[in-house]
């Protein structure tokens, strides 16, 4: 061959793999291999899981830090078992409620007034020790946990912090995406200077909550009740003990006007109560429903109030190609038993293996 030929040749190759790269990874774009949005405990879950395996990830969160609203109180076991799989779970019990603290239910008037009836559950403890006493393969190998998600997330972003596989990106908006024969860009925009940036991934994972923009995306839609009545809720400080645990540590304090949840079992407390269709929600006076709840007056800080609006969604389809879904974008629940984080906890585990076996 000539060297004319040969020189021909060869930039012919080199275009040809210029073409392929490009194809492959947008030219000037930050690559990586998961593209995670959404920075809740199932996007943070998922990191985990993909760093243990050697996976490289990017999270992004819209929000500067981690929620300040109280959500989920309690961590079910087979959660437990996932977390202790990886390493998590003797750092998320250091910020739960005590181990000989009940997950007991109380039935009552008001708490002024009477109670009714108390469905009395294992505190963590007594459950380690029915654990170690009938080991024959009927029970879990963790406890449940009661914590709030405002306590969780902390834990779970400081482990994804120290992880070189993770860059972890609060602060940073997931607007939207075009997916690719074999790779998938992504936009993101920094909250803070309004700057926008491409980067290109091989997989995104939607963890972006009810409203999410992946899931919009994709055009996925969700089935079932976007409306399950309506619910208002008064989250509050207060160290009235002697009023708040009148009959000793409860976890949940159930009565005809709503219920009320034992957060920390020292001053941090939950009320919801429903609101009726003649109510107008945006004129109710948070203070008085908790005095009225209470059954009385009573010192107390109220730290978030607002109605909100229980769902039960399913989407359509968990994703397409190599874009997919997780926790609330998939899902959503009525509150009760905290099925919603729980479920995503297991969505991120399972995802998580499933992503680092592929890649």
């Amino acid at each position: 061959m000539s060297s004319s030929s040969s020189d021909r040749a060869s930039c012919a190759s080199a275009q040809k793999h210029k073409i392929l790269r490009a194809s492959y990874w947008e030219e000037g774009m930050k690559s990586v291999p998961v593209l995670i949005a959404g920075g809740g405990p199932v996007g943070m879950t998922l990191a985990n899981v993909l760093a243990y395996f050697g996976i490289r990830s990017m999270l992004v969160e819209t929000n500067t830090t981690t929620t300040r609203h109280p959500k989920m109180d309690i961590t079910n076991s087979r959660s437990m078992e996932l977390f202790r799989r990886f390493g998590l779970s003797d750092a998320l019990r250091k910020v739960a409620v005590p181990e000989d603290h009940p997950f007991d239910v109380a039935w009552i008037t008001s708490l002024a007034g009477y109670e009714l009836h108390r469905f009395r559950y294992l505190t963590p403890s007594e459950f380690r020790k029915r654990i170690r006493v009938k080991n024959d393969g009927t029970q879990p190998l963790e406890p449940p946990m009661r914590v709030s998600q405002v306590e969780i997330e902390p834990v779970l972003k400081k482990a994804i912090d120290a992880r070189p596989e993770v860059e972890v990106r609060f602060g940073v908006a997931f607007e939207r995406f075009e997916e690719k024969n074999d790779h998938v860009v992504a936009v993101l925009r920094e909250q803070g200077s309004g700057a926008q940036e491409h980067v290109t991934c091989q997989y995104l994972i939607g963890c972006d909550g009810g409203s999410s923009r992946v899931r919009a995306g994709l055009g996925i839609q969700l089935e079932g009740q976007a409306r399950v009545g309506e619910l208002y809720m008064i989250h509050f400080r207060s160290t009235e003990r002697d009023l708040l645990q009148r009959w000793g540590v409860a976890w949940h304090y159930q009565s005809p006007l709503g219920t009320m949840i034992a957060q920390n079992d020292d001053d941090i407390w939950t009320v919801h109560v429903p609101v009726f269709p003649s109510q107008d929600s945006t004129k109710l006076d948070p203070r008085a429903l908790v005095e009225a709840y209470a059954g009385r007056s009573f010192p107390f800080e109220i730290l978030v109030a607002n109605a909100w609006t229980p769902h039960l969604l399913v989407a359509e389809s968990y994703g397409r190609g190599r874009v997919l879904l997780a926790g609330d974008s998939a899902h959503q629940f009525i509150p009760t038993g905290g099925y919603g984080m729980n479920s995503g906890v297991g969505d991120a585990i399972d995802l998580g293996w499933k992503l680092a076996a592929t890649l």
